[in-house]
């Protein structure tokens, strides 16, 4: 069991010792050949960008409020309960 345990962290520091990187490219493409957008465009697109994630779990709010509220409840049973059993 031990040496099974020694056998997969050296496999495991190997693993991690490998390339696990690659260098860039020596000819790197430089910052000022990338096009200039205007200002206006480019928060749109970032607005654009920001506003996706929220609007992808829009649907799922009301769900997640739905859970809340029963876990509340079921958690909320225990005390219920041994406050009734106690006091009856």
């Amino acid at each position: 069991s031990s040496i099974l345990v020694v056998a997969l962290c050296v496999a495991a520091l190997w693993a991690l010792a490998g390339p696990a990187f690659v260098s860039p490219p020596s000819s790197a493409a430089r910052v000022e050949d990338a096009p200039r957008f205007d200002q206006a465009v480019q928060a749109a697109v970032l607005g654009a960008a920001l506003a996706a994630p929220e609007a992808a779990h829009a649907a799922n709010q009301g769900y997640a409020v739905l859970q809340l509220g029963w876990a509340v409840f079921i958690i909320g049973l225990g005390p219920a309960v041994l406050f009734w059993i106690y006091f009856n």
